[in-house]
C-alpha cells in the first residue's frame, strides 16, 4: 500500500492561522485577589509578631531577650515600651543607633551617620546638675574616650557628616545633630513649642560640650577656632505625649538638614504612621538574620517558616 501524504496545506494553515491570532488579554482579576490575599496574610502574621513582641510581659519574662546582635540587647520589658502609645526607653534608642550604624557600615563599608548612646547627653546633664565649679570643668580625653576615639569605634567620628546625640531630658526625648565640617549644632525637637529656662541651659551646655569634643578629636584646633553655631530646626510637631521617641528614631534614620517636605526637613507623620514606625523597627529587629535568637522568638510566636 502506498504511503498516506500529510495535508501539508492544512497544516500550515493552521500554523499561520494561530501565529496571526490576536493574544487574549489575561485576566488579571484573579492574580490580583491572591495578591491581596497573600499580603492579608503576611499582614496579619507580621501584626501576630508585634503583639507577641509588645505584649506586657509576665514579671519571670521580663529579661526574656527578644533581640541580640551587634553587641546590643534587647528584652521584653524594652519590647513593650514599642507597643501602641508606648514611651520608647533608652535601651530602644541605644540599640536602634547601633544597628542603623552597622548596616550602613555593611552596606556603604563606612560609616556616615554617627549615634551618640543616650549615655553621652546623660553626662552632659549630670556635670550640668554639679556645682558652679564642676558643671563648668573642661572635659578631657579620659572623659570622653568611650564616645570618640576611634579605638573604641574602629572609625574616625570627625569624619561622619552628621554625629546624633539621643537626648532624655525633662520626661522627654529629643536630639541633637552635630555637623563637624560646619560646625553647626541642631536642635531636633517635636515639642519644640515647649521651651524651658532649664532646655535651654542644657542646649548651651551641649555646645560647650561639642566645641571641646571639636578640640579633642583635632589636636591641632584651638578652642578660638573651635565656636560652633546652635541652630533650633523647626520640625513637625508630634500630636500626642508618647511618640516622642519615635520622632528621635526617625531623625537618627532620615534627618539630613535638607527641605523635602514642603518647607520642613522632616515630613509631618500621622498617627497611622507612626504606630506602622513601631510595628517595623521591633519585627524587623527580630527577624533580622543577625539576630541571634531569632528562631528561637519565631518559633516561640508560631511564626517559623511563615515570616522567612
Amino acid at each position: 500500500m502506498g504511503r498516506k501524504r500529510k495535508n501539508r496545506s492544512n497544516s500550515a494553515t493552521a500554523i499561520r492561522g494561530s501565529e496571526n491570532r490576536v493574544p487574549v488579554p489575561l485576566d488579571t482579576s484573579n492574580s490580583q485577589e491572591v495578591k491581596k490575599a497573600v499580603d492579608k496574610k503576611s499582614l496579619s502574621m507580621l501584626n501576630k509578631l508585634y503583639y507577641f513582641c509588645t505584649r506586657r510581659p509576665k514579671a519571670h519574662e521580663e529579661l526574656s531577650v527578644l533581640v541580640s546582635m551587634f553587641g546590643v540587647y534587647l528584652n521584653r520589658k524594652d519590647g513593650y515600651t514599642m507597643k501602641p502609645k508606648g514611651w520608647v526607653n533608652d535601651m530602644v534608642i541605644l540599640a536602634a543607633g547601633k544597628i542603623m550604624m552597622e548596616e550602613e557600615k555593611a552596606t556603604n563599608g563606612v560609616v556616615t551617620r554617627h549615634m551618640f548612646s543616650p549615655q553621652f547627653v546623660n553626662k552632659v546633664i549630670c556635670d550640668l546638675n554639679q556645682s558652679n565649679e564642676d558643671s563648668y570643668k573642661p572635659w578631657c580625653i579620659e572623659d570622653v574616650s568611650l564616645f570618640i576615639l576611634p579605638s573604641k569605634l574602629g572609625y574616625d567620628i570627625n569624619q561622619c557628616k552628621l554625629i546624633f546625640a539621643p537626648t532624655l531630658f525633662e520626661e522627654h526625648w529629643s536630639c541633637y545633630a552635630f555637623e563637624p565640617k560646619d560646625k553647626i549644632l541642631y536642635v531636633l525637637d517635636s515639642m519644640h513649642d515647649k521651651f524651658s529656662t532649664r532646655k535651654k541651659n542644657l542646649d548651651d551646655a551641649m555646645k560647650r560640650r561639642f566645641e571641646e569634643l571639636l578640640v579633642l578629636m583635632n589636636p591641632g584646633l584651638t578652642k578660638e577656632n573651635a565656636s560652633i553655631t546652635l541652630l533650633r530646626v523647626d520640625v513637625p510637631r508630634q500630636q500626642n505625649i508618647h511618640d516622642c521617641g519615635i520622632y528621635v528614631l526617625k531623625y537618627m534614620e532620615i534627618w539630613d538638614g535638607s527641605i523635602k517636605w514642603q518647607d520642613k526637613t522632616m515630613p509631618d507623620y500621622q498617627r497611622k504612621e507612626i504606630l506602622k514606625f513601631r510595628q517595623s523597627l521591633i519585627c524587623g529587629w527580630v527577624q533580622h538574620p543577625k539576630n541571634e535568637v531569632r528562631e528561637e522568638l519565631l518559633k516561640a510566636a508560631g511564626l517559623w517558616g511563615k515570616l522567612c
